[in-house]
């Protein structure tokens, strides 16, 4: 009789979007056996993955990456304590590490330092959930969603390179279908459907500046400026007219806004949640182009403080029903002519000794002078009528209080 005293090897159960996977775990040799994967997400600020051409340069790049020295630390002192996720096709001679290359790198790293030494072996081998061949592209973005976007304690990427992740995933590539719609990728995310329609937008809006910089280094500044991207391109009233990618009229204001941030009007994202306020304001806005530095800031405290903003937006809405009458005739109507009408007798009302009907009757007595005969042609009967009648009555009363014993 033989006594098999071999542990039985570990397997996990694990959901996958709509898949139940059960993924044997297998010790992987970190050099003979798996490959990194140079579409790693986490990578997308530093480097096109069609620029990497050796793993060398891949695990350079990832020891660049936040937390890696932290990890290393770790893994050197207790081991690894998670197990990484690889796949390999039919046919294919390496695993390919879909999840888990900074860990890999790491054990690769600390193989070589401790070779010779009886340390050497417990570094050479990554524990590993082997994912089946038939894992897809939508399997595995789904995967990285659950693992570094979903619910509390995730990895995290960071606000930009999740923003790339939801755009490739949900945008078509060459005239080929997206690997998913936005519906399904927000009820993989556990996000709203807006949430990830305004990362994918931010996403494009940052793709624009860095088309604009046209530089080595314009990714890693979108990167770097991706919060005050963000905040610009969903600022409420701004957003959508900056993101206006048909009109000359938007290309204009996007160029002056991306110099902007590159010069670092912006000293917080928050100051960018005023821009609507900033742009309808042509004194602000032309301050903003002086691209003095993190006069934004300066700017935003203004209005959180409320200093001299019913002045500011008086004095600016000239040039807004111009720039609004411009873009549509039809921009104000009779109701909003009144209502400046109202506002005008308010003030006049205010800063006058005379009385709100005085006012009016200046103004209208004025207004009897200048008009054109236009619009003496377009009044009619019935209203030149009432005019008459309207007179007439006011000229009886005004006589019988400004004659007699009555009148002072």
């Amino acid at each position: 009789m033989t006594n098999d005293h071999t542990p039985p090897s570990k397997t996990w159960r694990e959901k996958i979007g709509d898949r139940e996977l059960v993924m044997p775990e297998l010790p992987l040799d970190v050099f003979d056996q798996v490959t990194l994967w140079n579409g790693n997400p986490r990578l997308m600020p530093f480097v096109k993955a069609q620029d990497v051409q050796s793993e060398i340069e891949l695990q350079a790049l990832l020891q660049q990456t936040t937390g890696y020295d932290v990890l290393l630390r770790s893994i050197r002192d207790l081991g690894q304590m998670e197990p990484v996720y690889a796949w390999r096709k039919e046919g294919a001679d390496k695993y390919l590490i879909l999840e888990g290359a900074t860990r890999v790198s790491i054990l690769r790293e600390l193989a070589t330092q401790e070779q010779g030494s009886g340390d050497a072996g417990k570094f050479r081998y990554v524990d590993a959930k082997i994912l089946p061949p038939d894992f897809s592209i939508a399997d595995r973005t789904v995967l990285l969603a659950k693992i570094h976007v979903r619910g509390t304690g995730v990895r995290s990427w960071g606000r930009y390179v999740e923003a790339k992740f939801i755009h490739d995933s949900v945008t078509p590539v060459n005239g080929s279908a997206p690997i998913m719609s936005v519906t399904q990728l927000a009820n993989h995310m556990g996000k709203s459907i807006s949430w990830v329609t305004r990362l994918k937008d931010a996403y494009t809006f940052a793709l624009e500046f860095v088309d604009y910089l046209d530089s080595d280094d314009a990714e890693k500044l979108a990167a770097s400026y991706f919060s005050t991207l963000e905040e610009i391109s969903k600022s409420t009233g701004f957003g959508p007219v900056v993101r206006d990618y048909e009109t000359e009229d938007g290309r204009v204001l996007r160029e002056e806004v991306f110099e902007m941030v590159r010069n670092d009007v912006f000293k917080e994202y928050r100051d960018a949640r005023f821009m609507k306020q900033f742009h309808d304001d042509p004194e602000k806005w032309a301050q903003l182009k002086t691209h003095q530095q993190h006069i934004a800031n300066t700017l935003a405290a203004e209005e959180k403080r409320g200093a001299g903003n019913l002045a500011t937006r008086i004095s600016a809405l000239p040039t807004q029903i111009a720039r609004a009458l411009a873009r549509n005739d039809d921009a104000v109507s009779e109701e909003a002519i009144a209502s400046l009408e109202d506002a005008l007798l308010v003030l006049e009302d205010h800063f006058s000794s005379a009385g709100k009907f005085r006012t009016q009757l200046r103004r209208f007595t004025s207004a009897l002078y200048d008009v054109p005969l236009s619009d003496v042609k377009a009044v009619t009967q019935d209203e030149f009528d009432r005019l008459k009648v309207g007179l007439d009555d006011f000229q009886s009363r005004f006589q019988r209080v400004t004659s007699g014993p009555q009148a002072s």
